[in-house]
Parts: structure tokens; C-alpha cells; sequence
């Protein structure tokens, strides 16, 4: 899984369930994990709006692993 798919996955969990990727899922789970927030959030105009505060966990949770 290339990093922008497993940053994209995080997003669609964190506006369906404002959470992110627990560090001991599988590839195989996180992109089954994705394809089910992406079906619940299909068609919710009002999900743009859940995406807030996403960046700033992600970049928390994940900084050892950012290249700056």
C-alpha cells in the first residue's frame, strides 16, 4: 500500500468514524476498512464537513513516518 492510499484510507475512517487506522492492521483489512466508509459516505454532501481536524491527528499520530 502506497503512503497517499494508506493517508486516503485514514481520511475516509476519520469521517466515517472519527477515528484512525489502529498501527496493527493489515494492508488487506485497512483497504476493506476503505471500501465500506467509502460506501457509507457515498452520496453524504454533508461529509466534506467531517474531515475537520483530520490533518492535525493524522500528522500526530503518524509523524515518525512523515518525511518533511
Amino acid at each position: 500500500m502506497t503512503w497517499e492510499a494508506f493517508k486516503d484510507a485514514n481520511r475516509l475512517l476519520w469521517m466515517d468514524k472519527r477515528r484512525l487506522v489502529p498501527a496493527n492492521w493489515s494492508n488487506e483489512e485497512i483497504e476493506s476498512m476503505a471500501d465500506r466508509c467509502f460506501m457509507r459516505l457515498w452520496g453524504n454532501h454533508e461529509s466534506v464537513y467531517r474531515e475537520a481536524g483530520f490533518e492535525e491527528a493524522f500528522n500526530k499520530q503518524f509523524k515518525k513516518y512523515i518525511k518533511n
